[in-house]
């Protein structure tokens, strides 16, 4: 199986002290290019086998696909063939993981991920990522795959700041990192395929034994 560079652990450390600072982050060149072009690939073959599904809103048992809120097509790494860019890229968010907890005491327990694909004319509208009832996601990561993306090709994040907004570029490679419960965000409708990897770092559930 292919081998991928490790990630730079000082780029890791710079998304931490970003994070505790700002409350997000963004990171170009996060990740070596050849992980980066991998996963790119893996994500478009995904989509063109038809294996990618459309994003549902909403809570497990009450989620409903609305493709003017939500465009998007996803799969669950995990549920995905078992490959070496997949494994790389899985190591190097364990590595953030404890980067973030060693530096930020976050108390992050696992880490949840999948493809994500907007096709033209798809976006997500305006929200935070935390559920109201759930407070397990804590720290919202999306890694881009758009090697061709040009200005005009739409689908950029844009975040929703205290003193403005902030549209983040798709460009492969760049590491969006924020607070999943207190920064709004939204997809920038798509004027050609959009592809990344979005995730959630979650904290572990309380325990009533120990309350």
């Amino acid at each position: 199986m292919p081998e991928f560079p490790a990630a730079a652990a000082d780029r890791l450390v710079c998304v931490a002290d970003s994070l505790a600072v700002h409350g997000w982050s963004i990171t170009e060149s996060a990740l070596p290019d050849e992980l980066i072009g991998e996963l790119e690939r893996n994500c478009h073959s995904l989509w063109a086998s038809e294996a990618l599904q459309p994003a549902a809103v909403g809570r497990a048992g009450e989620q409903l696909v609305l493709p003017e809120v939500r465009g998007d097509h996803i799969r669950w790494l995990d549920d995905c063939p078992a490959n070496a860019a997949a494994a790389a890229y899985i190591g190097a968010m364990e590595e953030l993981r404890h980067v973030l907890n060693r530096t930020l005491f976050l108390g992050l327990d696992n880490f949840e991920t999948h493809y994500a694909l907007y096709p033209p004319g798809a976006g997500y509208q305006r929200h935070v990522d935390r559920f109201k009832d759930s407070p397990l996601r804590t720290v919202s990561v999306v890694l881009y795959l758009n090697s061709q993306w040009q200005p005009g090709d739409g689908g950029e994040l844009r975040l929703h700041l205290p003193d403005g907004v902030m549209d983040v570029p798709p460009r492969a490679g760049t590491l969006a990192v924020f607070m999943s419960a207190s920064l709004p965000h939204e997809v920038l409708q798509a004027q050609r395929d959009r592809a990344s990897l979005v995730g959630w770092f979650r904290r572990r559930p309380d325990n009533p034994l120990m309350h």
